[in-house]
């Protein structure tokens, strides 16, 4: 009997010593982000201290027709060009002599073939590449891109792909903007919807 509480003194000594180096962790590393007091008088403490943290980035939007828009960005070395904002589109899109730019200077590679459903609902086989870089407005830069290469396309897309890549995203109006939550961040997870 004796034992066993000598056992269970030592178990109740190591939980102490673990709650209080979590709690000592904590507060030495983690009270700059966030205090309690903070959560409970104002509970989007944590996500504005978020966005304070991250690379925000603010990119204007141009209005081509009704409730279209595009933004300016560039693919690797490539001058800036237009590229359409499409939320519907799972993939950044870029044409054929898009590609065969980014190739010429080693700033894309093949990945894979997918089976991608099209806006008009036709099934085809696209080539999927990795672009080395994408900057968005001049003021995010994401490397290792997923871009789709369509056939005869005469214009560029960014797709969901790219805005999952930046975390949070919103689309303002007067003046049009594309806001990134996170342009530090560069996951992101395939969309197999053009």
């Amino acid at each position: 009997m004796h034992q066993y509480q000598g056992s269970k003194s030592r178990d109740s000594r190591a939980f102490c010593t673990k709650i209080i180096l979590s709690l000592f962790f904590v507060h030495f590393f983690c009270a700059s982000l966030v205090s309690a007091a903070d959560l409970v008088s104002d509970p989007q403490a944590v996500s504005r201290n978020a966005m304070q943290h991250a690379q925000v980035a603010e990119i204007d939007l141009l209005e081509k027709n009704t409730d279209v828009f595009y933004l300016r960005a560039r693919l690797g070395d490539a001058d800036e060009s237009e590229f359409l904002l499409d939320t519907g589109s799972g993939y950044l899109a870029i044409s054929e002599d898009e590609l065969a730019k980014l190739k010429q200077s080693d700033m894309a590679r093949y990945e894979r073939g997918i089976n991608a459903r099209l806006a008009n609902g036709q099934v085809k086989r696209v080539s999927i590449y990795i672009v080395d870089s994408l900057d968005l407005g001049g003021g995010c830069v994401l490397h290792n891109v997923e871009a789709a290469v369509l056939p005869g396309a005469t214009r560029n897309i960014i797709g969901m792909n790219v805005l999952k890549m930046v975390g949070n995203f919103s689309i303002s109006f007067n003046p049009s903007k594309l806001t990134l939550s996170d342009c530090s961040a560069n996951t992101a997870e395939a969309v197999a919807s053009l």
